[in-house]
C-alpha cells in the first residue's frame, strides 16, 4: 500500500471537478458539486487525504470511513467535528448535519471519490 499524498495535486483534482467553488483556509478547502453538496479536504495531512462529505454510499478500495465514536458509520448530526466546518466555510458539513469522514490513501482513490461525488 503506497501512500501517494500530494495535497497540491489533490486540490488540482478537486478544482477541476468542482470549478470556481473552492473556499480555502490554512487547514481546510471546501468545494461544491453542481447540486450544491459540499466536500471538504483537510490540507495539513501527510499520511493520507482526509475528506468530509455529505454522501458516501460505496465501499471503495483504499478508502476507509473514519469515526472513532462509531466505526464505519457517518458522523451523527450531533457529533463534534473540525471547527473549520462552520457556517462560513461549509454550512452543510457543520454540526447539525450527518456527514462522512473518509481517509483516502492515494490520488487514484481520491479521483474515484471525486468522480462519484460530482454527479450526485
Amino acid at each position: 500500500m503506497t501512500m501517494d499524498v500530494d495535497i497540491k495535486k489533490a486540490r488540482e483534482l478537486l478544482k477541476a471537478a468542482f470549478p470556481m467553488t473552492e473556499k480555502a483556509l490554512k487547514k481546510m478547502a471546501v468545494y461544491k458539486n453542481k447540486s450544491g453538496m459540499e466536500i471538504a479536504m483537510q490540507l495539513v495531512r501527510s499520511r493520507a487525504f482526509y475528506l468530509w462529505l455529505e454522501k458516501y454510499d460505496s465501499s471503495l478500495e483504499y478508502v476507509s470511513i473514519k469515526n472513532v465514536k462509531n466505526p464505519g458509520q457517518p458522523y451523527a448530526s450531533t457529533q463534534p467535528r473540525s471547527s473549520n466546518l462552520n457556517d462560513t466555510m461549509a454550512p452543510r458539513l457543520k454540526v447539525g448535519n450527518k456527514v462522512w469522514y473518509l481517509e483516502v490513501e492515494n490520488l487514484s482513490a481520491l479521483q474515484t471519490v471525486i468522480d462519484g461525488y460530482k454527479n450526485l
